[in-house]
């Protein structure tokens, strides 16, 4: 049990320090398609949230094409937190999880 839990935590932090080299590096497409995956791939991915935030801190700009709106990826992620876990509770593949 202890060995599974401490995979967990490795695997959890390379994924955050994977996400963070992505935005240091300013690979936007990188770290939406990484961000997605590990949406699905932890049980309840809050990171995502903080990274949203951290690329809006570092790179966030107001846009003409998005309303003039500052912090679209903080809003992108927190979209897109929500339509995955209420996906969770839809698709038969989360159901053994809990």
């Amino acid at each position: 049990m202890k060995k599974k839990t401490t995979r967990k935590i490795m695997l959890r932090l390379g994924a955050g320090i994977l996400m963070f080299c992505c935005i240091m590096w300013g690979y936007w497409w990188l770290t939406w398609c990484a961000a997605i995956v590990l949406l699905f791939y932890f049980p309840i991915y809050y990171e995502i949230i903080l990274w949203g935030v951290m690329y809006d801190a570092l790179y966030g700009m107001a846009l003409p094409e998005f309303w003039n709106i500052r912090y679209i990826f903080t809003i992108a992620s927190v979209v897109l937190f929500l339509i995955s876990f209420s996906l969770r509770k839809r698709l038969v593949v989360y159901d053994d999880k809990n």
